[in-house]
């Protein structure tokens, strides 16, 4: 019951028509020679036990072709360099390469399929993710098929375009975290960043928050959220603002202070006194400051303080 590559093409959606209900997946016709099995975990976005809970005998569904490639690997790269990416071939001996160092034995150009995906442009140059699979005329690479990425991809596009429109959306906390918390969007996965909410000691695992996407990507299956007054906080701040503050907590590389609904940082490099050894020197806890904003970095939620006049 499994199609090759010449069959179908990874990537594609395909309708198909569900034949047969069994407790470990189900059968699908897609008008070839044989059934498909898809097994229970692909059928659902949404954890069930049983296939009766996402599909339905005879019904017409549509699925993801995806890639059952015998020995995946794939290599990360942060600053290729745009020659590099334009010249393929140079890529495709560097997947030869390493394909061979990991097999242990020299591995044929033939006998391997290569795929570069550009996953982020920036100052530096580009973020590459090169995937190298294995096959052979008698091993063919294999593909299956899945509504739970099927469904996966479109949640993805639904929180980009919620993230475009700038929706409040709404996320139940799943775990804290050292520095943020876990919550559930449109069934992905989404980190809140809390470290600079001055409310995060209040929050609780169960409970819903208004949220504000500030980062998306899916390649790197990132879902970064903020609480939404902190959102509204930060887009009302500017570099060179004076603000105030309370100061709450008070480490050795600087102080964090309360300028509403956010912390933010005033180094020790920042401050005012330029031979600081350790910011208690002049500061306590539930001092009030007012500094000036030296950086502002809305993506991570970042606020950096300098002492005024310094």
């Amino acid at each position: 019951m499994s199609f090759t590559l010449a069959d179908f093409q990874v990537g594609n959606i395909v309708a198909g028509k569900i034949t047969k209900l069994e407790p470990t997946g189900i059968l699908v016709d897609f008008d070839t020679d044989k059934l498909a099995f898809v097994p229970l975990i692909e059928l659902s976005f949404a954890e069930i036990e049983t296939p009766e809970e996402a599909v339905q005998l005879n019904e017409i569904r549509e699925f993801l072709v995806v890639g059952d490639y015998d020995g995946e690997h794939g290599i990360f790269f942060s600053n290729c360099s745009p020659d590099t990416l334009k010249d393929s071939d140079r890529l495709y001996e560097t997947a030869l390469d390493l394909a061979s160092e990991k097999c242990g034995h020299s591995i044929n150009r033939e006998d391997l399929i290569v795929h570069t995906k550009l996953l982020d442009i920036h100052r530096h140059g580009l973020s590459v993710r090169i995937s190298w699979f294995l096959c052979s005329q008698e091993h063919p690479p294999t593909v299956s098929f899945s509504i739970r990425k099927l469904e996966m991809r479109t949640a993805w596009e639904r929180v980009r375009q919620l993230q475009t429109e700038d929706v409040t959306v709404y996320g139940k906390i799943l775990k804290k975290t050292s520095r943020g918390a876990l919550v559930k969007i449109e069934g992905l996965r989404g980190v809140i960043l809390t470290h600079v909410d001055k409310h995060r000691e209040e929050l609780v695992v169960g409970e819903e928050l208004p949220l504000k996407i500030i980062e998306v990507k899916e390649e790197y299956n990132r879902l970064v959220v903020l609480h939404r007054s902190v959102s509204i906080r930060l887009r009302l701040l500017q570099v060179g603002q004076v603000v105030s503050g309370t100061i709450r907590s008070i480490k050795d590389y600087g102080v964090f202070v309360d300028i509403g609904d956010l912390y933010a940082l005033l180094p020790t490099s920042k401050m005012f006194h330029p031979s600081v050894n350790h910011p208690n020197q002049f500061f306590k806890i539930n001092d009030n400051l007012k500094a000036t904003i030296a950086e502002l970095d809305r993506k991570n939620g970042r606020v950096i303080l300098e002492s005024c006049g310094s």
